[in-house]
């Protein structure tokens, strides 16, 4: 054990260790420094300098980046400090237009914090980025280069962390500036002629993936998902404009997405982990939505179908692994760098993208409404859903649903057939991030905790604890092994999976089928935050070796790994995203391992208290495989699955 340092800070002692920092000590201890650019995933860089102390005999120091020496005496308060700390914070305002009616951020912002706490004049120095331009990436993310302070965090995890390399710092003689790279697809209005950029400002060599941790790490919120949050905002209020009636007799639904509940109260100073389900059904409603559904049932028929596919690739001699695909960054990162690998990628949708259909089909005739009047707004923790929900082989063919899906009530609603033809419909309307929904709530003064609980809806309100634990790194996996064991063990029973199809439960019938009963729920060995972990999982009397990694940078050691001939496995579950969906990029800010622990702790809480755990025993999801699908493959492809291919790289445009 490493031996105590003393040091002192405003003449109090604390104990330290080896290579703990000032500012180290200090967080500890609760002693409260300004910091901006220091993030514990991340390297030490110093550059926003507000973390300013003076150290006897050493001066003024940045306190991220010094380390303690025993005897060390720190003064956080001195008059030298103030006057250095107040003019960084005001230089770095300098840097920073304030934008805060229509920024996420604004209701817990740092920078907002710091200026009022000390006393700052945020217009004390001329705004240097008046003119610079906001650059959008695809349809998912943009980087307000007025907003931006230089810190460079984007640049670090996107190069070092996801190994997507998508930022550079590029040379405008006196100063830098942080930007995408190469050249976007039309004119900035910036001199970027001494643009740092090896690879020749070619736009095709780049492009994002839509992660979304360039958000998560920036402490400004300079970069954000494309908002979606204003179009909602102006539906709901059309609807309370009407006395509760939507704008042409549009309903509407929100879906929230299994991580959201573990997180979202941390942007009403809850801790990390938090559990609000019922208020977020609450505050759905009370904000103005319809209905208010879960999209774990949209994971449990994820689950099943993923468990059912994988069974195939075992029985069928295909060649492994099977990766999943169910995050959206990792496919199109695949789609970018391994096309090799894009034969590999299960095919069955992700959650929003299993329950997104379901509800424009099966609910609108439940509710004897034209899916072109049911508007879907997914709350999700992932900037890269954005994206998706916008593919077009994420839309429904209304004609096709018509005249393939039995819906009475949607057929005779929609009467003339000849003109439905081709009429697509979206899955998904819109997308808000848990931030962007915290900010929705905010501006209708919401307040989340203090709302009274309520159940979410139903019929799509049914869930088993498999779904709950998608959030969490290895989830995924975990959920489809639970079901795999039981349609392995019904494979080996009756030799057939026609009774899983049509959403038959032979664990309801125990005596007969005794082994199929013995079904395994916990796979711990899959569980934790390690950026790659592999293991040994026994899976319906079958061995299986699967590997479960977080963070592009981790997916590509493991893609470089199987490449070279040096690992082999069966399954591998990959999220974009450290530590799965609890650290997206439209989490809460901020975002560190620690808070991502905590919320996939609550994740496997939930998973464990509810008295369903394995998809296939949703009554939800068997009502509709028996009711909807009616047995039919080829319906449940055609609804339930999606094809992958090569992607051009499409750069980035001005706003």
């Amino acid at each position: 054990m490493s031996k105590n340092i003393k040091i002192y800070i405003n003449n109090k002692l604390y104990l330290a260790q080896k290579d703990q920092t000032i500012l180290d000590v200090a967080l500890k201890n609760k002693i409260e420094i300004p910091h901006l650019c220091k993030h514990p995933d991340l390297d030490i860089k110093g550059n926003c300098r507000t973390c300013i102390v003076e150290v006897k005999g050493l001066g003024l120091v940045t306190s991220c980046s010094t380390e303690v020496t025993e005897g060390m005496q720190v003064k956080t308060e001195s008059p030298a400090v103030k006057r250095a700390r107040k003019m960084n914070l005001e230089l770095i305002f300098a840097a920073h237009i304030e934008k805060c009616e229509t920024c996420v951020y604004s209701d817990n912002c740092l920078i907002l914090k710091y200026a009022e706490k000390y006393d700052l004049n945020i217009s004390h120095f001329e705004d240097r980025k008046k003119n610079y331009p906001i650059w959008q990436f695809g349809d998912a993310i943009q980087f307000d280069a007025s907003k931006c302070i230089d810190c460079r965090n984007c640049v670090e995890v996107c190069k070092l962390r996801q190994t997507c390399d998508f930022y550079e710092i590029a040379d405008r003689n006196i100063e830098t500036v942080v930007k995408p790279k190469g050249s976007p697809n039309v004119g900035t209005g910036l001199d970027l002629s001494n643009s740092v950029d090896a690879l020749g400002n070619d736009i095709n060599k780049f492009d994002c993936t839509y992660c979304g941790q360039c958000i998560v790490h920036c402490p400004v919120g300079a970069i954000s998902g494309v908002p979606h949050w204003q179009q909602v905002n102006k539906l709901l209020e059309g609807k309370s404009a009407k006395g509760g009636s939507a704008s042409g007799g549009k309903v509407l639904v929100a879906q929230i997405a299994p991580s959201i509940r573990v997180s979202i109260g941390e942007e009403f100073n809850q801790p990390p982990g938090k559990i609000v389900t019922g208020q977020l059904a609450a505050s759905i409603k009370k904000v103005g939505f319809d209905y208010a559904f879960d999209v774990n049932m949209g994971a449990d028929l994820t689950t099943y179908e993923e468990a059912r596919e994988l069974v195939h690739w075992l029985t069928s001699g295909k060649k492994r692994p099977m990766f999943t695909s169910c995050c959206p960054a990792w496919v199109k990162f695949v789609e970018f760098n391994y096309p090799e690998f894009i034969s590999h990628l299960t095919s069955t949708n992700s959650p929003i993208m299993c329950s997104g259909p379901v509800l424009k089909t099966y609910f609108a005739d439940y509710l004897k409404k034209d899916p072109r009047d049911i508007v879907n707004v997914m709350i999700a923790p992932c900037t890269a859903k954005k994206h998706e929900a916008g593919l077009a082989k994420h839309t429904i063919d209304l004609g096709w649903c018509i005249e393939r899906l039995d819906l009475p009530n949607v057929a005779c609603i929609c009467k003339d057939r000849s003109k439905l033809k081709g009429v697509r419909v979206p899955a998904v309307d819109y997308v808000l991030t848990t931030r962007e929904y915290a900010h929705l709530l905010h501006r209708h003064k919401i307040d989340l905790p203090k709302l009274k609980p309520i159940e979410l809806d139903k019929p799509l309100g049914t869930y088993s604890g498999a779904a709950a634990i998608y959030g969490a790194s290895g989830g995924v996996m975990e959920s489809a092994l639970r079901s795999a064991d039981y349609f392995l063990r019904v494979l080996d029973e009756t030799g057939s999976l026609d009774s899983i199809l049509k959403g038959e439960n032979y664990q309801l019938k125990k005596k007969k089928y005794s082994n199929i009963s013995q079904s395994r729920i916990k796979f711990e060995e899959v569980r934790g935050q390690q950026g790659i972990k592999s293991a040994q999982v026994k899976v319906g009397g079958r061995q299986l070796k699967v590997a479960i990694a977080n963070g592009l940078g981790n997916a590509r050691k493991i893609l470089e790994d199987l490449k070279a001939g040096k690992v082999k496995y069966d399954y591998v579950e990959v999220m974009a995203c450290p530590g799965g969906c609890i650290g997206g990029g439209g989490q809460p800010v901020p975002t560190n391992a620690t808070i991502r622990a905590s919320r996939a702790a609550a994740l496997y809480n939930i998973d464990e208290n509810l008295p369903i755990r394995t998809a296939h025993e949703n009554p939800s999801v068997l009502e509709i495989y028996q009711k909807y699908f009616h047995g039919e493959e080829c319906l449940i492809e055609d609804v339930l699955h999606s094809k992958f291919k090569t992607q051009n790289r499409e750069g980035y445009t001005v706003v």
